[in-house]
């Protein structure tokens, strides 16, 4: 298990032989398993064997009909039945495929018929309820109620005038001609100016807009449409052929309307009855129509889950290799990579497979059995070399696989190469508390991990049953376990810095005193410091465990030393991670028998780090441990060299004097003899890294070519040979195929034939870019690490902006308690919600992404190519509500 997670698991190349009978509960044993990936079978130019191709599409025809059955579900709001252990229980059988056929059609049958009816029944409610607003509008426009009996609002005569005042010419009937109907609300205003274009004044026009919507049905889904009925009166017949074909159209819906008053009533109330006798019929139609749908939704989650899994191995089926031709179709071959320590769970569930029922017309299991387990699936090892580069398969856990996601974000390891995550583990969220430290903060960010944790199982459940996807809780959830060690180590790192929402614990005692009594402070006149150099402030000896809690009330001072001592840390920290890296470059370059690569690439970059920037972390440490307060001179506080100031002087080859006369020239003697030889082995290491691996290459290309030259001079003579054979009647060529291919395993890889020709020149540029990228990017990467000391800074100040402008006005309010309480509370809560907003969460979230750019660039670089391909095995995922 640990060694499959440092490195890549070993892969076998195998060759998988199935017999078409029992192919699918095979494969349906080994998608569950996983750990098998087929090779080329999903390439565009795969050629089709053909087997399957009924069997992918009608799968994909019951599951076009699952959709639809859902989406009836989804008007209804019925939801389906989850069944959580689906994949456990209800896995599918090629035989089921049959019955599944059977079922979904009558299904389709029923829930389409029954819907269709209710449909029509809705269509005709729809045109009863326009017909009879229609009418109603006619008839209150044609009379008006004068107590019970119903009078002639405007008479025939009347309205013929009207249109006879506005027309050009006579009318051409003395009866007037009125149309009714519905239109959509949307294109009633075109239509009514094509009618002024059209007619003119010939044509009167009166509209109302129905009081609710009317449900339309496209297909399956229905919409709400507005709709305004129209009542058109003309005295022409020639207008009203012209004006009905306009309606037609527009798509206006024409009614019949009475002529007297006492027929429309009566039509009316007919019309009202029909409407409550179709509202008798839906409602007896939704239950009917309800009731299927209930029976559906029990088993069509298992059906669709099982479809689209028959589907996926229906497919790949059909693209596997058929041997023994078209004619006898009995087994299918296919090539595959398994890991090395997954051979013997695929050779069980292929076993399992084999002993399933199969066959979709096979009702007799028993009888069946025998035959499959007389013709099993076979498993073989290749012993050939591969022709390409393996996939790369790491066996996780849920803890180590956050960590993972991260490396993989930015590349897939090359295959058998170290892997960067576990060592990701550590270092990831210790540089994350570097820049974060924080007691405060870094306890509110482990105790939300924690919450996560424990509520692992009911998240996972939520997950699966959820029909919306949370993806900002997926991926906190994905990533707890970082987080958990991010507020750990932050915790860990606020100790060392001893801050806890900027304020700091004196909880071993403070190595400083003041010795200033009332009377100094009273007459001062200049500034007091403590010195350092003076045993009645300073006793000398260290804080227990972190920073003194006096440097965090020392005004500028404080600010000058927390940089003074964070800026060393971030350069001690992010060099010996860099030299980490160059380390586990040299492993990679042993384990993957790359010994150029070790002595011509490796070994310079570490010689070059080690004399440059190794030394000045020697120096850095030198000066902590060689100078200090109540030291005597000249290794007391006020002698210490400045670091930066001797690493300049060392580059450039010259030295500086001391500010005072009495203090050493250097930190140790020979000083700058040392740093001479140490720039000049560094610069002598430049000329190795830029010309070391092409000299190299050039030479093994020139010694290959001549051993490809006598090897081609051998081949002709036993052309020659084999050919004066020929004549003879005999041939050791079938003989020699026999030897080679017997002797595969044994047989030392030629190296003339293997061996890659290349371009002299691109080797040249690609070494000159590395060596530049190398020298470069040792300095600019060094520089990268500053950046956690100047997070942690501004981490740092923020707390204190918020501690002081809020909280601490809030703690020193001189209200009286009644008022000063709530005051408190409120500030309180106001000071939590920008914490918890401002320095936990978008303060995490950059310290978070700067940590994450740290090992991509500055330490995975150093050895880690990630040009692999990743291990995708042939799996079902498991199934979710969603699915």
């Amino acid at each position: 298990m640990a060694k499959a997670f440092f490195r890549s698991e070993k892969m076998e190349l195998c060759h998988i032989l199935l017999h078409v009978e029992n192919a699918f509960n095979v494969m349906v044993e080994v998608g569950h398993h996983g750990a098998i990936q087929f090779n080329n079978v999903y390439d565009e130019d795969r050629v089709m064997n053909g087997i399957y191709t009924k069997k992918v599409m009608l799968c994909q025809e019951l599951l076009r009909i699952v959709d639809y059955l859902q989406d009836q579900l989804k008007l209804m709001e019925i939801d389906r039945v989850f069944y959580p252990e689906v994949d456990r229980d209800n896995r599918p059988c090629e035989r089921d495929i049959k019955d599944y056929d059977e079922r979904l059609r009558r299904m389709n049958i029923e829930v389409a018929a029954v819907m269709e009816n209710f449909q029509s029944l809705i269509r005709r409610r729809s045109s009863i309820i326009e017909q009879k607003f229609a009418i109603e509008k006619a008839d209150k426009f044609f009379s008006s109620e004068h107590g019970q009996v119903a009078a002639p609002l405007y008479s025939e005569s009347v309205i013929m005038n009207l249109l006879k005042d506005t027309a050009e010419a006579e009318p051409s009937s003395e009866h007037l001609n009125y149309i009714i109907g519905c239109i959509r609300a949307d294109q009633f205003y075109n239509f009514e100016l094509l009618l002024y274009r059209f007619f003119g004044f010939n044509l009167m026009v009166r509209y109302a807009e129905l009081s609710k919507p009317i449900k339309e049905y496209h297909g399956s889904k229905a919409q709400e449409v507005r709709k305004f009925a129209l009542l058109m009166i003309t005295t022409s017949i020639q207008i009203r052929t012209k004006l009905l074909k306009v309606c037609q159209s527009y798509h206006v819906t024409i009614y019949e309307c009475p002529e007297t008053p006492r027929q429309r009533q009566q039509l009316i109330m007919h019309l009202n009855q029909e409407v409550r006798d179709l509202d008798l019929i839906l409602r007896k139609s939704f239950e009917m129509r309800k009731n299927i749908l209930d029976l559906t939704a029990v088993d069509l989650y298992v059906m669709r889950i099982n479809l689209r899994k028959s589907r996926k191995i229906y497919d790949l089926l059909n693209r596997l290799r058929l041997v023994g031709g078209t004619e006898n179709r009995n087994y299918l071959q296919c090539e595959c990579f398994v890991p090395e320590s997954e051979i013997d769970g695929i050779r069980a569930a292929l076993k399992r497979g084999s002993r399933l029922s199969g066959g979709a017309d096979g009702d007799a299991p028993s009888k069946r059995d025998s035959e499959f387990v007389s013709n099993p699936p076979i498993l073989l090892k290749r012993t050939r070399k591969f022709k390409h580069m393996p996939p790369t398969y790491f066996r996780l856990n849920k803890f180590t696989q956050g960590f993972q996601n991260l490396i993989n974000a930015y590349g897939m390891g090359d295959y058998r190469e170290l892997n960067p995550a576990p060592y990701t583990i550590i270092t990831f969220p210790f540089l994350f508390g570097v820049m974060f430290g924080d007691i405060g903060h870094g306890i509110l960010m482990a105790l939300f991990a924690m919450t996560l944790i424990m509520k692992e199982k009911s998240i996972e459940r939520k997950s699966r049953t959820n029909p919306s996807e949370d993806e900002i809780l997926n991926i906190l959830f994905a990533g707890r376990y970082i987080i958990l060690l991010m507020g750990l180590f932050s915790i860990y790192i606020g100790f060392i810095y001893n801050d806890v929402v900027s304020k700091s614990l004196n909880i071993f005692g403070s190595s400083w005193s003041c010795r200033y009594n009332a009377t100094t402070l009273k007459d001062m006149r200049i500034e007091l410091m403590m010195n350092p150099n003076d045993n009645k402030f300073f006793s000398g000896d260290p804080y227990m465990f972190g920073l003194d809690p006096i440097w965090h009330i020392c005004g500028e001072d404080s600010i000058t030393t927390l940089n003074s001592l964070k800026m060393k840390l971030a350069i001690i920290l992010g060099i010996g991670q860099m030299m980490f890296g160059l380390s586990l470059a040299a492993v990679n370059c042993i384990l993957l028998k790359r010994k150029p690569d070790l002595f011509l690439v490796v070994v310079p970059q570490f010689v070059f780090m080690t004399c440059i920037f190794c030394y000045l972390v020697f120096l850095i440490f030198l000066k902590w441990l060689v100078y200090g307060g109540l030291k005597p001179h000249p290794h007391n506080s006020g002698c210490a060299p400045s670091v930066l100031i001797t690493f300049i002087d060392m580059m450039l080859l010259k030295s500086s004097e001391p500010l005072d006369e009495k203090c050493n020239k250097g930190m140790f003697p020979g000083e700058r003899i040392v740093e001479y030889m140490l720039v000049a082995v560094a610069f002598l290491a430049v000329p190795v890294l830029l010309a070391g691996k092409p000299i190299y290459l050039t030479r093994r290309q020139k010694q290959l070519h001549k051993e490809r030259d006598i090897k081609d001079l051998q081949q002709k003579g036993r052309d020659t040979i084999l050919g004066m054979r020929s004549s003879r009647g005999y041939s050791l060529e079938y003989q020699d195929d026999l030897t080679s291919s017997s002797n595969t395993k044994n047989q030392k890889p030629e190296t003339v034939d293997d061996a890659v020709e290349f371009d002299m020149s691109e080797i040249w540029i690609h070494s000159g870019i590395h060596t530049i990228e190398s020298v470069l990017g040792s300095v600019s990467h060094t520089a990268s690490y500053l950046r956690l000391w100047a997070l942690s800074l501004a981490h740092n100040q923020l707390s204190e902006v918020l501690w002081h402008m809020i909280l601490h006005k809030g703690l020193h309010n001189k209200l009286p308690i009644y008022l000063g309480v709530p005051v408190l509370a409120f500030v309180f809560f106001f000071w939590a919600i920008l914490t918890v907003a401002i320095l936990v969460m978008m303060e995490g979230l950059s310290a978070f992404l700067h940590t994450l750019r740290l090992h991509w660039v500055e330490f995975q670089s150093k050895f880690f190519n990630g040009a692999g391909e990743p291990f995708v095995p042939f799996h079902f995922q498991p199934s979710t509500i969603r699915d």
